[in-house]
């Protein structure tokens, strides 16, 4: 009796450890084509082997891609099949609190009727009721979270950079909502946020220290350039940076990035300075750009000059 419990026992521990081999193998099987899988990828990205990465500036659509209506879903959604990293959005808040991606505070400029109101006095329904037009193409104002979705739904890995609109005031109601609907989203790995108000700054830094936020420098009428010490990246206008203010950057290790409308020369110049990307209105045109200023980096992660000496080593 005893010996047959003992061969029982035996038995079962034989039939135990086939299966831990063979789950053990199946998972090193899964292992190696997910491996596989991503060094493909990486090498289908970056066009220097698998053994390679590429390093290149941030291309960046400014409010979206110009084949669309500024801030529109469309014109996100262009950005996003034109190669840009990131589409740039204008958001603030309208009369129910919710977050909407418009640039001005007025209606005036865009609304297809003239009617010329502040955005925070209209409703949600009210807002998007309202015909835009730009371009001649007709429009109606996306809430914070549509436009999350037309990125989402553009592709894989296109991001939004979101400048939000307040002053001081209105930041900690606009931080808060912005915040509550990026989470919702589950769309915080794909999200920059920027302000030129320093309390939008703090606020969206004490909800969430460990997403990117930056700063907003030298726009017009505001001729000091500066950003907070923890500032996550700086945006400025590219007629505005120079050599020394890049170098600062470098040594705050904050990455800096250009915003040059439609002057693609002025962008090519802040790259050749070390701006770490640029802002532009057409998202082929900035891919473009970034993409002249690309560099193959080592398997130990230093980048390697491919071109002239004036190209520079990104951060």
């Amino acid at each position: 009796m005893h010996t047959l419990t003992a061969l029982a026992e035996r038995g079962h521990r034989r039939w135990i450890a086939q299966i831990v081999v063979l789950v053990i193998s199946l998972g090193l099987v899964f292992g190696i084509g997910m491996v596989s899988a991503i060094r493909m990828r990486r090498k289908e990205q970056d066009g220097f082997g698998i053994s390679g990465w590429q390093v290149k500036p941030l291309a960046i659509a400014h409010r979206g891609d110009d084949s669309a209506p500024e801030n529109s879903t469309h014109a996100i959604a262009n950005a996003g099949a034109n190669g840009a990293d990131y589409a740039e959005i204008d958001v603030r808040l309208d009369a129910n609190g919710v977050p909407v991606v418009f640039h001005d505070r007025m209606t005036g400029r865009l609304a297809a009727d003239g009617r010329n109101v502040p955005v925070a006095s209209l409703s949600t329904h009210e807002l998007q009721h309202m015909i835009m037009r730009q371009n001649g193409e007709n429009y109606h104002v996306p809430t914070l979270e549509e436009a999350i979705m037309a990125a989402q739904h553009s592709n894989d890995h296109l991001g939004l950079l979101l400048d939000l609109k307040t002053g001081s005031n209105g930041a900690a109601p606009l931080t808060h909502a912005v915040s509550r609907v990026i989470e919702r989203r589950d769309f915080s790995n794909r999200v920059m946020v920027m302000a030129v108000n320093d309390d939008a700054i703090a606020d969206m830094r004490a909800l969430h220290p460990d997403w990117q936020i930056g700063k907003c420098v030298s726009p017009a009428g505001h001729p000091e350039v500066g950003w907070p010490r923890d500032a996550s990246f700086v945006v400025m206008r590219g007629n505005r940076m120079d050599t020394a203010i890049v170098r600062r950057a470098a040594r705050d290790n904050v990455p800096i990035y250009a915003g040059v409308s439609g002057d693609y020369a002025e962008g090519r110049r802040c790259l050749r300075m070390g701006a770490d990307g640029v802002l532009g209105a057409s998202a082929r045109r900035v891919h473009r750009l970034a993409d002249r200023f690309a560099m193959p980096a080592g398997a130990n992660g230093s980048v390697h000059s491919a071109h002239e000496d004036s190209r520079p080593v990104w951060r």
